[in-house]
């Protein structure tokens, strides 16, 4: 009758049973704590444990004692540890180092830059696109204006108050976006995934992987990964064994002038292209503008015309001023009427097409190294 006693004392404190002494001759049990977890590490509550004198209790009513104590023990860590983390569908850092977390699939995503245009049109069907950019319906500045049809909402005002209108569950922004406007958006609790500007080719590849696990179309990201990078081994296969001091040195324009600062993506897609970025060579970055006059004295062997302007200026045009400006007369690039252009909607791409820019590139000045390509 001793065990029933005990079982009568037996006193419910949530995780565990506590059993309060009968007497202190011939006590039954102590009492013991676990440490709290939960002030160092934040996972588990403390729980109280119970030290039992064994030997007291008949066998059979101990083991089911023991059982009922271990049941209660496991299902009520279960639940806490579930009640602390619910599922997560997508848990990580953007490009600025801000965690992003989100529940579930996004299924209303907008996008706020062309190069995350380029690559949702590319992976995800439009149902999921809530909107794009203005700059997804310009055939100047994108390829991709015919899938962009299928996304009718276009944005060109970008304020926080047009972008909530649209309710969205996801939002993608780059470094082009200014600050100011992504924390206005997260101050309205929308989710932003904000992402710089890859420097690398490999950057793209992983900028393309990283949107496809947000909005859960990892497989077709994959699949356009895998496209692009049998691209560019094709150009590798065809140039890549042009010696680098033998590579022609090119020197791209944008209408305002000298394109393609040293380290930025230009300057990558002409490495894969087996070429030399003249503006590189000549010192070209954000905070150092090129002269004309050291273009002239580089002798660049190639020059690269711009495609699209704001201002509907005109390739053709472009070509002719440099056929006839004095500067120009004896550099290599127009004597020998290496004029080419490659269309900027490539060459400005910070998205997929990109890689179609190295192609491009190298079929212009290696046409003899592309002569099956139609």
């Amino acid at each position: 009758m001793r065990s029933k006693g005990i079982a009568n004392k037996i006193k419910s404190t949530g995780l565990v049973q506590i059993f309060r002494p009968v007497e202190e001759t011939n006590r039954t049990h102590s009492k013991s704590y676990v440490e709290d977890l939960s002030t160092k590490r934040g996972r588990k509550r403390c729980a109280k444990a119970v030290v039992l004198n064994l030997s007291v209790l008949p066998k059979l009513q101990l083991c089911a004692l023991l059982l009922l104590l271990a049941a209660g023990i496991l299902s009520g860590c279960k639940e806490e540890q579930n009640a602390a983390e619910p599922s997560v569908f997508y848990r990580g850092t953007d490009g600025m180092g801000v965690e992003v977390v989100l529940r579930e699939k996004p299924q209303r995503v907008v996008s706020l830059g062309l190069a995350t245009d380029e690559i949702l049109l590319a992976i995800a069907p439009p149902e999921q696109i809530a909107a794009l950019t203005a700059y997804a319906d310009d055939p100047g500045l994108s390829s991709m204006t015919e899938v962009a049809k299928a996304v009718p909402v276009k944005l060109k005002d970008r304020s926080p108050e047009r972008v909530l209108a649209l309710h969205p569950d996801l939002v993608f922004t780059t470094d082009g976006v200014p600050k100011e406007l992504v924390e206005s958006l997260r101050d309205l609790g929308l989710t932003v995934y904000a992402s710089r500007t890859p420097k690398r080719i490999e950057g793209i590849f992983t900028r393309i992987e990283e949107i496809g696990r947000l909005t859960g179309q990892e497989e077709n990201a994959a699949a356009l990964i895998a496209e692009k990078r049998a691209r560019l081994a094709d150009v590798e296969r065809r140039v890549g064994d042009i010696p680098e001091a033998e590579r022609p040195i090119i020197v791209a324009f944008a209408f305002s002038g000298v394109f393609g600062q040293k380290d930025g993506l230009f300057d990558d897609m002409c490495r894969h292209a087996s070429l030399r970025n003249g503006a590189a060579i000549v010192g070209l970055t954000v905070d150092t503008p090129v002269s004309m006059e050291q273009i002239v004295a580089l002798d660049p062997d190639v020059f690269l015309l711009p495609t699209w302007s704001a201002e509907g200026e005109k390739t053709e045009d472009f070509r002719q001023k440099l056929r006839n400006d004095p500067l120009f007369m004896h550099v290599k690039a127009v004597r020998e009427n290496h004029l080419y252009a490659v269309p900027d909607t490539y060459r400005y791409s910070a998205g997929q097409n990109a890689i179609e820019c190295v192609y491009e590139l190298a079929r212009a000045v290696y046409p003899e190294r592309f002569a099956d390509v139609k």
